[in-house]
């Protein structure tokens, strides 16, 4: 079963953040410059937690938020943009 997880990052090293960002964009949907949401089953969630844990510096931080259903359900956007869609299929 997969999880939706809001991830972010705070990275000073440029080759280290392009990285993390290159690996959270093949996980997930960007939101903003440093914040992804990412739809993992427990392996996938692991196997990238592990990944971004070998790249990390000292002072680096990635923060991981797991959001349920009901939190998933009450997100909302506010803005001009248009928010992303991530569905997994598409019914045509």
């Amino acid at each position: 079963m997969k999880h939706l997880w809001m991830i972010s990052y705070d990275i000073s090293n440029s080759k280290i953040r392009r990285a993390v960002s290159k690996q959270l964009e093949n996980n997930g949907v960007r939101v903003q410059y440093s914040v992804f949401e990412c739809r993992l089953d427990h392996g996938q969630q692991q196997k990238l937690y592990e990944y971004l844990n070998e790249l990390l510096e000292d002072f680096d931080k990635i923060r991981w938020y797991p959001l349920c259903k009901h939190c998933e359900r009450s997100i909302f956007l506010q803005g001009k943009s248009q928010a992303v869609e991530s569905n997994e299929y598409y019914l045509l």
